[in-house]
């Protein structure tokens, strides 16, 4: 049996970038967010660039359906990939989403099944990361047309602190979940600070032998690193005891 995984973890945390650049790598197949609103990113050699968008709305189609019909069949046969260390990427809130319960079932009874934990050390620089996304700003280079825009967002305080208390909940709940499986934690600080060197470690996890001596990155993150250039209410945040210090943070 080929070695299966899920990427778990907050939006923000570096999951795109790990599932893009273990998708360039041989011998590892990795899906998107198959539990998402749509089906994202299935892996099937589907080229949506040399598509049409009636074919690209038609396999949109064909997927959630399939998806919705059998939850937990249609993940099961996702990952089950002959010779291939095959996985998939799930939010936090989208694997716990109650549709899902057949296929929180399902996962937990695959006992060889390993999870890698995503998280995020500067729990600010990623709601603020989160807060310029959802404000329509490229935050990475497959992102597309919006790199040179420069989005400013005003923090909420209390918001902040009740989302990273809520999201801490959560992914206590999913390590709960999968307690008795195979477990690697990884930082968003890791893979930015050298994406090679971690995805290797990835690599070893999932048990692939032939991987790249140096791996490159599959995106280039876009937008400023200094939070000045990027929250409005930035003295706000200064002056604020649990926000001061992770302004200076990586």
């Amino acid at each position: 049996m080929n070695t299966q995984f899920i990427i778990i973890g907050a939006p923000r945390t570096g999951s795109t970038l790990l599932v893009r650049t273990l998708n360039s790598i041989a011998g590892l197949c990795c899906h998107g967010e198959l539990l998402a609103t749509q089906v994202r990113g299935y892996q099937d050699g589907f080229d949506p660039a040399q598509a049409s968008k009636d074919e690209r709305d038609w396999r949109l189609r064909r997927l959630r359906e399939a998806r919705d019909l059998d939850p937990a069949h249609f993940i099961l046969s996702a990952l089950d990939r002959d010779k291939v260390t095959t996985g998939f990427k799930a939010l936090y809130s989208a694997l716990l989403d109650v549709r899902w319960h057949t296929v929180q079932d399902a996962l937990k009874t695959q006992k060889t099944l390993k999870i890698i934990h995503l998280t995020r050390r500067n729990s600010l620089r990623r709601y603020v990361s989160e807060q310029i996304m959802q404000s329509g700003g490229a935050n990475h280079s497959a992102a597309g047309g919006k790199s040179d825009i420069n989005i400013k967002v005003t923090i909420d305080i209390a918001a902040y602190q009740q989302a990273t208390s809520a999201l801490q909940a959560q992914g206590d709940q999913l390590l709960n979940l999968f307690r008795n499986h195979p477990l690697l934690a990884v930082t968003y600080e890791q893979l930015a600070e050298d994406t090679s060197a971690t995805v290797s470690s990835v690599c070893r996890f999932l048990d692939v032998d032939n991987f790249p001596d140096k791996i490159v990155p599959a995106l280039s993150k876009v937008g400023a690193a200094d939070l000045k250039e990027s929250v409005s209410n930035y003295q706000e945040l200064l002056d604020h005891p649990s926000t001061r210090t992770l302004l200076h943070e990586d």
